[in-house]
């Protein structure tokens, strides 16, 4: 594949992942996902984020496919009040890089902005986000997603109940 039309792959995917994160269809999201695939938050201020193990330190969030499953059905679901009604959010992606593998496999980096508001509070997430993404057939699926939130606290934030 032509480094541009990768390119152009890759940023795209990104774009569209973070629209069903602010339209809030959270299924359809975890649909990218690959049967393997996880999805993590580092705990602000842990040593080396970026190459941290769940295993071995704390995370926020730890998810492999069926407690992703779980935590979009109770996201979703009228009874879990920190979300109904639901905080409004918009995903900003930028400066995205990558590194293909011969296979068709990529690592992406990219910085994320996002802005939660509920009610009349708006809060945001500064973060960087490394993605290990494979092809599938003729996509792209997220096999990692590893969220480094970019504070050294969730003080301000008060709390993580959205997906980033």
């Amino acid at each position: 594949m032509a480094e541009s039309a990768l390119r152009e792959e890759i940023e795209t995917f990104l774009y569209q992942e973070s629209a069903l994160l602010d339209r809030w269809q959270l299924r359809e999201w975890h649909a990218l996902f690959t049967p393997d695939g996880e999805y993590l938050i580092a705990t602000p201020g842990i040593e080396d984020p970026d190459n941290a193990s769940p295993q071995q330190v704390l995370f926020l969030v730890a998810d492999d496919q069926e407690r992703l499953a779980q935590r979009i059905e109770r996201l979703l679901d009228r009874t879990a009040h920190v979300e109904y009604p639901r905080s409004k959010t918009r995903h900003f992606v930028t400066n995205v890089l990558y590194e293909s593998s011969a296979t068709g496999d990529v690592t992406a980096h990219a910085n994320l902005l996002v802005f939660r508001t509920k009610g009349d509070d708006t809060t945001y997430f500064p973060c960087h986000v490394h993605y290990r993404l494979i092809r599938d057939k003729s996509t792209l699926r997220i096999r990692e997603k590893r969220c480094v939130i970019d504070t050294n606290s969730l003080a301000a934030q008060g709390k993580m109940s959205i997906i980033l």
